[in-house]
């Protein structure tokens, strides 16, 4: 694709969204339609935030399974 096809497609898909997003702020269901996003926007929040934990943990465990294999291998050396 030209560099002037895609500088129009993305010229139209902001007009379009932000069409969209005036439309929206504009009707009545306004309110309606910020409680839901505010509602998905902590419900990614939460996700995120318990992927984050959820990782830390993992490489905590890894870790301490490191440090075991290492001590194991220090006393195995230790041996000969």
């Amino acid at each position: 694709m030209k560099s002037e096809a895609k500088l129009l497609l993305g010229l139209g898909i902001g007009i379009a969204l932000g069409a969209a997003v005036g439309y929206i702020m504009g009707s009545d269901r306004r309110e309606e339609w910020l409680d839901q996003a505010n509602a998905f926007a902590d419900k990614v929040r939460a996700n995120v935030k318990s992927a984050i934990y959820k990782g830390k943990s993992e490489v905590s465990d890894l870790k301490e399974d490191i440090d075991d294999i290492a001590e194991i291998a220090k006393k195995e050396l230790a041996k000969h």
